[in-house]
């Protein structure tokens, strides 16, 4: 949440008296000048009331409650981002706000939420185990225009190189699509992006484009966000109890986390969205730093962990 003086940064940087200077992509972002904001602290302020909002604010709650909770490593001017395009056009504005989490469990806990664009909304949500963790990544996004969503997914992303999941998983997925299935028999699950089919997963993967008629009752989205949720609660209880076997060790999941990020980055949808508000420097950064930050350097665990993690049943 931005609690302090508010700073403007423009890129590129350039002289004040330049021409350039007026055709940058505007960025506003917080920046704390005073002690250290709460942890998970952000600001939702302006984002439109509807399901994305009430979504994120649910599966924060659900994170700020985990044992041993605290900020992920985030850098202040990308994880409050308020840009405009170089001609000013007000419907070219965008506000993005980010929740980055750790625990003993998981490495980074990300949750997005996004809006402006003339009415788009997206929630983007990923939690990536520490790779000594013997888990999948959850992985899900919602996208809206003008509270209509139109695209929904979500996934126990493997992290093994058959795409297999843990055995618990497998089941519970199933147990909930079929759940889902029962309560909205309307629900017609998509095919996968041609860049997802090399990372998500055959058995848990939910992939849904609600049609116009679905608008506004959302009956189909609604039955969609009920298996997410589920999906991240089941996460959140089996993540530490699957066994450190699954995956093929701490390197191979390392690896296999690096490959999920590798094939994200090649959705140009997103990429092109962002640099119509930010530009392609800044967008270049914040896909990788922030929305798909593995590489070969990241941290794989903390020593002396205690992982504990609710006792609650999802099931």
């Amino acid at each position: 949440m931005a609690t302090a003086a508010q700073h403007r940064v423009f890129a590129p940087r350039v002289s004040r008296a330049s021409p350039a200077r007026r055709r940058a992509h505007r960025v506003v972002a917080a920046r704390a000048a005073a002690p250290a904001a709460p942890t998970g602290a952000w600001n939702l302020d302006g984002c439109p009331d509807g399901i994305i909002l009430s979504l994120a604010r649910r599966l924060e709650a659900e994170w700020t409650r985990l044992p041993n909770v605290r900020d992920a490593p985030c850098a202040p001017e990308l994880k409050s981002v308020d840009a405009t395009a170089p001609d000013g056009d007000p419907a070219t504005r965008i506000r993005i706000e980010n929740l980055c989490l750790q625990t003993d469990a998981f490495r980074k806990m990300h949750l997005e939420v996004a809006w402006g664009l003339g009415g788009l909304e997206v929630l983007h949500c990923v939690i990536y185990p520490w790779a000594e963790v013997a888990a999948p990544i959850f992985a899900a996004d919602l996208v809206a225009f003008g509270g209509r969503v139109t695209l929904c997914i979500a996934d126990a992303s493997p992290c093994a190189d058959d795409l297999s999941l843990p055995r618990q998983y497998v089941d519970a997925a199933r147990a909930l699509r079929r759940s889902m299935l029962t309560s909205c028999p309307a629900v017609e699950p998509r095919p996968l992006p041609d860049w997802g089919v090399a990372i998500l997963s055959p058995e848990a993967c939910v992939c849904v484009g609600p049609p116009k008629e679905d608008f506004p009752a959302q009956t189909q989205t609604r039955a969609f966000v009920k298996y997410l949720e589920s999906l991240h609660g089941v996460h959140l209880l089996l993540a530490t109890k699957i066994g450190g076997g699954y995956g093929g060790g701490t390197g191979a999941r390392s690896r296999a986390q690096r490959r999920f990020c590798e094939k994200q980055l090649l959705n140009d949808k997103t990429k092109r969205v962002l640099e119509r508000s930010m530009g392609a420097a800044l967008t270049d950064r914040y896909m990788r730093e922030v929305l798909f930050d593995v590489t070969a350097n990241t941290p794989t665990g903390k020593d002396a962990r205690s992982l504990g993690l609710p006792t609650k049943r999802f099931l």
